[in-house]
C-alpha cells in the first residue's frame, strides 16, 4: 500500500482526494499546511489520519511513502527537493516548475535516491485520451496532417495573483496551455522539427499564447490563455476523417467522423485524477524512477516549448 501525504491542502487537493477513491494500492494518510488549522479541517473533512502544521514535520512521518504537491509552481523546486531528500516519492502538480534546467536537477536527485518523480498532468491518462491515441495509431481517420487543441479561459485574476506574473510560472501556457501541449506531445512525441509562437501580454504575464508546432509532415496548433475564453476542443484531422473531444483534459466523450458517418464514444468515470494517480502508484510498485508516459524527457521538453525566453528554429 502506497501511503500519500498531501503538501498544500488547497482547492485542487480536494479533487485529488476524490480521484484517490477509485485508486487501488494507495491511500492518503496525512496532509500538511503552513496553517495547522487548515490542515486539520481538511483532514477532518476526509477522515485523513494525520494533520501537520509544517511540511517538514510531515516529511518525517515514516507512514508517508509519497507526497502529492499542490502548491503554486514557483515553490515546486524547493518542495520537490525537500521531499526527495526526505526519501519520499513525488507527484507534483503542473507545471513542474519554470525551466527544464531546474527540473533536471530534481530528476537527477530522484534517480540518485531511487525515487519516483512525476508531473501531475492528468489529461494524458484518461480513458478518453487513450481511446483517441488508439484510434489515431490504428489509422481510423487515415493519415493525420493537422491537430489543434486549446485551453483558454478568462480568469479575471487579481493582478497580485501569482498566475499574473510570468517570472512565477504564470501566464496562459504555464497555467493551462500545458494541457493541450501535453495532448499533442502524448500523440506525436518530442521530435518536433519547427516551432513558432505568438503571445498577447497582460501586464506582467503572457495572458495568451499560440504555438504552431511542426513534426515533419504534421502540424499542430496549441493555445493557452487566462485572459481569453475560447472553444476548448481537441480536433485531429486525417485524410479520411476527424476526431473531436471537448474539454479533452477531463472529458468523457469523443466523436469520430468519417465522411457523413459519426461514431460516438462515452467513458464513465467519477474523477479524471484517478488515472494519473493509479499510473504513479503502479510506477512506484514497479520500482521506476520516472514514468514511461510523463518522463523526464517529456516534462523537460514541454517546459522548453513553453519557455518564452528559449529560441527555436
Amino acid at each position: 500500500m502506497i501511503r500519500f501525504g498531501i503538501l498544500g491542502p488547497g482547492k485542487i487537493s480536494h479533487r485529488f482526494v476524490k480521484g484517490m477513491k477509485d485508486v487501488s494500492g494507495a491511500k492518503i494518510t496525512a496532509a500538511a499546511s503552513r496553517d495547522f488549522n487548515k490542515a486539520e479541517e481538511f483532514c477532518e473533512l476526509y477522515q485523513i489520519e494525520k494533520a501537520y502544521g509544517s511540511y517538514e514535520e510531515m516529511l518525517k512521518d515514516k507512514d508517508v511513502d509519497a507526497v502529492y504537491i499542490a502548491t503554486p509552481p514557483f515553490v515546486h523546486k524547493e518542495q520537490i527537493m525537500m521531499c526527495l531528500k526526505a526519501g519520499k516519492h513525488v507527484l507534483c502538480e503542473k507545471p513542474l516548475m519554470k525551466t527544464s534546467k531546474e527540473a533536471r536537477e530534481c530528476f537527477d536527485l530522484a534517480k540518485g535516491k531511487g525515487l519516483l518523480l512525476m508531473e501531475a498532468t492528468k489529461g494524458v491518462f484518461t480513458p478518453t485520451f487513450l481511446k483517441i491515441k488508439e484510434l489515431m495509431e490504428e489509422g481510423t481517420i487515415g493519415k493525420v496532417s493537422y491537430l489543434e487543441a486549446s485551453y483558454c479561459y478568462d480568469g479575471k485574476f487579481d493582478e497580485n495573483h501569482w498566475v499574473m506574473h510570468q517570472n512565477l510560472a504564470g501566464g496562459g501556457m504555464y497555467d493551462v496551455g500545458i494541457y493541450p501541449l501535453s495532448a499533442i506531445v502524448g500523440l506525436l512525441g518530442t521530435e518536433m522539427t519547427e516551432l513558432k509562437r505568438m503571445d498577447l501580454a497582460c501586464k506582467d504575464c503572457l495572458g495568451m499564447t499560440q504555438l504552431l508546432i511542426k513534426y515533419n509532415d504534421v502540424m499542430a496548433s496549441v493555445r493557452g490563455a487566462i485572459t481569453v475564453a475560447t472553444d476548448n476542443t481537441f480536433r485531429i484531422y486525417g485524410d479520411i476523417g476527424s476526431i473531436e473531444c471537448e474539454h479533452f483534459w477531463k472529458g468523457h466523450d469523443l466523436s469520430v467522423k468519417i465522411n457523413d458517418h459519426k461514431e460516438f464514444y462515452h467513458f464513465d468515470f467519477e474523477s479524471e485524477f484517478t488515472f494519473e494517480i493509479q499510473h504513479f502508484v503502479e510506477c512506484i510498485q514497479k520500482g521506476l524512477s520516472e514514468s514511461p508516459v510523463l518522463s523526464e524527457e517529456v516534462s523537460c521538453f514541454m517546459l522548453d516549448v513553453m519557455d518564452e525566453k528559449k529560441t527555436w528554429m
